[in-house]
């Protein structure tokens, strides 16, 4: 398991090696985050998936993509 902040960045480097066209959509995120799910943990007291879901969606809106 994961502490979340390490989690957090490792979610987002597996999200940014994926090709542009496929990570440019709130969809696309949310898609992603559930594949993710399956690779890595951390503890929370929420949705594991809308942690992972929040920090995709808000790496597209920093660089534009929403």
């Amino acid at each position: 398991m994961m502490a979340k902040m390490e989690a957090e960045r490792e979610c987002i480097r597996r999200w940014r090696e994926l090709p542009k066209p496929e990570r440019s959509t709130a969809d696309q995120a949310s898609h992603f985050a559930t594949r993710l799910l399956e690779d890595i943990s951390f503890a929370t007291s929420g949705d594991q998936h809308s942690f992972i879901r929040g920090w995709l969606q808000r790496d597209l809106l920093l660089r534009g993509g929403l």
